[in-house]
């Protein structure tokens, strides 16, 4: 296996893992909102079914003191794990580059990173960092919430009918709003300590390989940037959208490297043994030459066992056990990722 092999390898099943703890994290704020939605409705129940326009003041001071404890909630608890996280993916970074390398590797300051992580601009939207963004999304949200109940009472609707309305948007419509804002916050972060981490160690690290995960969710950006190298500090980062899954991987430079190593493909392996295919190949055909312990893990025993046996496709990059991780879950997983690599 060569480093290029290795390096994707590595850090597609971070990826895979990666995205589980960001689910994690999701239900974590989920349940906020859960909250937020459940006190809401408690408080227009204590209104009359003919809602009158006089008491529209009071319920709005009441929703809007609410929200607000809710969302600062929902956002000391994101910049917590994401200061967390980016400690956490630079040692990820730095274990795995060191598989690979013939000396030593500097890492970025774990006070410096967990501070800045937070300031640093996501890539998906000019200049809003994840302390902006998670501000953002709770005024916007809570807007949305008050914007509701004010218009229920202009058209006259019945209390009943306005809880309903309200249920509705906090139930499903920001519950896929705050799920796809932290995956995409997760991205941000892993990308943000990974590039912090090239950039100290840039004798041995010049440049960076895109890694896209190539299935029927890919966007055409994603699939346009797949296996594109990049100089370190003046290329795109992901996430390149909300909802992306895209990672990278350094390109050791040569005199570093532990052994001899060419470019190369992604490679498949079938009962000739190894061989170099076309670079495009998609999730589930990747992970059909993953080990036994990494698919287990990735898709439950009983999927994996269908999915070994050629009874069970996947084209899509789903966690689909269900299964969510804390962050010192996430380290463990490590084991798994290196197990045969």
């Amino acid at each position: 296996m060569t480093t290029d092999q290795y390096l994707i390898d590595a850090a597609t099943r971070r990826q895979v893992f990666l995205q589980r703890y960001g689910n994690g994290r999701s239900k974590e704020a989920v349940k906020i909102l859960t909250r937020l939605r459940q006190r809401i409705n408690a408080r227009l129940s204590q209104e009359p079914e003919n809602f009158v326009a006089q008491r529209l003041q009071d319920v709005v001071k009441d929703i809007t003191t609410l929200s607000d404890l809710t969302f600062q909630e929902i956002k000391l608890l994101i910049e917590f794990d994401s200061k967390e996280l980016a400690v956490s993916e630079a040692s990820f970074a730095a274990l795995m580059i060191s598989k690979v390398v013939n000396t030593s590797l500097v890492m970025p300051e774990s006070a410096v990173l967990a501070r800045n992580v937070l300031t640093e601009a996501m890539s998906v939207s000019s200049g809003v960092s994840i302390a902006d963004a998670l501000s953002q999304f709770g005024n916007a949200k809570k807007a949305q919430i008050l914007q509701q109940v004010i218009d229920g009472v202009t058209l006259g609707d019945s209390t009943q009918s306005i809880i309903r309305k309200v249920d509705n948007l906090i139930r499903n419509i920001m519950k896929r709003q705050i799920t796809s804002l932290i995956g995409t916050i997760v991205n941000h972060v892993s990308s943000f300590s990974r590039s912090a981490f090239y950039k100290k160690n840039s004798r041995m690290i010049g440049k960076y390989e895109w890694v896209s995960t190539l299935d029927g969710r890919t966007t055409l950006v994603c699939m346009s940037r797949d296996l594109t190298v990049y100089l370190v500090g003046s290329g795109p980062m992901p996430p390149a959208h909300y909802g992306c899954r895209s990672t990278t991987v350094p390109v050791i430079r040569d005199e570093f490297k532990l052994g001899l190593d060419v470019k190369s493909f992604r490679p498949s392996v079938n009962q000739s043994g190894a061989r170099q295919v076309d670079s495009k190949l998609n999730y589930g055909q990747w992970l059909q030459r993953q080990n036994k312990e990494f698919i287990d893990e990735a898709l439950g025993i009983e999927r994996s066992r269908l999915f070994r046996a050629g009874k069970l496709g996947i084209d899509k990059f789903v966690d689909p056990t269900g299964r969510v991780y804390t962050l010192s879950e996430l380290e463990s997983m490590n084991q798994i990722v290196f197990s045969d690599l």
